[in-house]
């Protein structure tokens, strides 16, 4: 079982970016990302501490590069990962995040 879940927005990013990259580079890149998106998630729940601190923006948050985007993600109480956003490299994150 994965150590990790995606909130709802990072669920909606992770739609946006299957949707963009499908209709830019076709389906068979829209697989290739979201695939590299899925080992990135696995492992960050294997080993959450792997990310950049991001203190700054909020207390207790990771970020995470993969590809053009960058996945912010923190640890819950029950060690779970938790996959906050997934934000194109360009975008403000302190203006996306909670």
């Amino acid at each position: 079982m994965p150590n990790f879940k995606l909130s709802r927005k990072a669920k909606a990013d992770l739609r946006s970016i299957a949707l963009y990259t499908e209709r830019k580079w076709g389906r068979a890149q829209r697989n290739h990302y979201i695939l590299q998106f899925d080992q990135s998630f696995h492992l960050l729940g294997d080993n959450a501490k792997l990310g950049q601190t991001c203190e700054d923006i909020l207390p207790g948050y990771r970020q995470y590069p993969q590809g053009s985007h960058v996945i912010f993600y923190r640890q819950t109480s029950e060690g779970v990962v938790e996959i906050i956003r997934i934000l194109h490299q360009c975008m403000m994150p302190d203006e996306r995040l909670p």
